[in-house]
């Protein structure tokens, strides 16, 4: 486990960045000049925001500005049918899930690139401790967030840029986490939480067993499904994005889930039992 401390980004700097990607992302392309105007700085420093966006995947880089990240449709599927969250949905889902964390946690965030959308959000959570599986999480981390963040894992997975091994699993024995988030593929018909890299599923399980809370993203990725982590009886919360909502919202309700946030763009679910404490 390596534990990573390294000064921040300014919020300011955080919440322009944020901004301009919202921006991009509701109008689908826009100019550096009218970005520079909207938020009252020059173009040199829009260009370069531009260009810190573009590598984190929040946009594509145009001749004289920029334009939203295309997304492709996921193959036709029998049981969903969804397209790939856009990236204003991602965002959300992101927001969803800060949404949750409270100052001072051991917050366990897993591999995926819709857990990599929640660390910017997390500048304003105070004296955080992140641990993760996924040296690009890390590297993101070191510029956003108040606190210690640990890189835990010493086995490479490759082509996803995730670590596993026994020092990951140290850690979740190690550690009191107070949240973990993880994504997951899908949920089945008989409630297990399904991912798509079979080598992790025995840390995500132990993970499980020791988080004091529990969330997962589900992404929808069901062709890749091809392990078990848990069931849904042992997670306190399930993000789920708009399209793919009405599919499990049934089995959320007989699971005794309730919503607890919502808006056009995706759901939070969470334990009725945890709703009313």
């Amino acid at each position: 486990m390596t534990s990573v401390n390294v000064p921040r980004k300014s919020s300011t700097l955080l919440k322009r960045r944020l901004k301009i990607a919202e921006i991009v992302a509701a109008q689908g392309e826009i100019k550096v000049d009218d970005l520079s105007a909207q938020l009252g700085v020059s173009g040199v420093t829009i260009r370069g925001d531009l260009s810190y966006l573009e590598q984190q995947g929040y946009l594509k880089r145009s001749f004289g500005g920029a334009i939203a990240t295309p997304t492709t449709p996921a193959e036709p599927e029998a049981v969903l049918q969804a397209a790939t969250p856009s990236l204003a949905q991602q965002m959300e889902i992101a927001r969803h899930c800060v949404r949750l964390i409270r100052d001072r946690d051991t917050l366990f965030l897993g591999h995926g690139a819709f857990c990599r959308k929640i660390i910017p959000l997390l500048s304003e959570v105070k004296k955080l401790r992140l641990i993760t599986n996924d040296p690009e999480h890390a590297l993101l981390a070191n510029q956003f967030i108040d606190g210690e963040i640990i890189l835990a894992g010493s086995e490479m997975l490759r082509p996803d840029t995730a670590l596993a091994g026994k020092s990951l699993e140290q850690a979740f024995q190690h550690y009191t986490l107070t949240h973990s988030i993880l994504e997951v593929s899908n949920i089945d018909a008989e409630g297990a939480l399904n991912i798509a890299m079979p080598r992790l599923a025995p840390a995500w399980q132990l993970c499980f067993d020791h988080a004091q809370n529990k969330t997962v993203i589900v992404t929808a990725d069901s062709a890749s499904a091809t392990a078990s982590i848990g069931h849904i009886d042992q997670a306190e919360n399930v993000i789920v994005y708009r399209s793919i909502n009405e599919h499990y919202q049934q089995q959320l309700q007989h699971a005794d889930f309730v919503i607890l946030y919502t808006s056009n763009e995706c759901f939070t679910w969470t334990n009725r039992e945890r709703f009313q404490e």
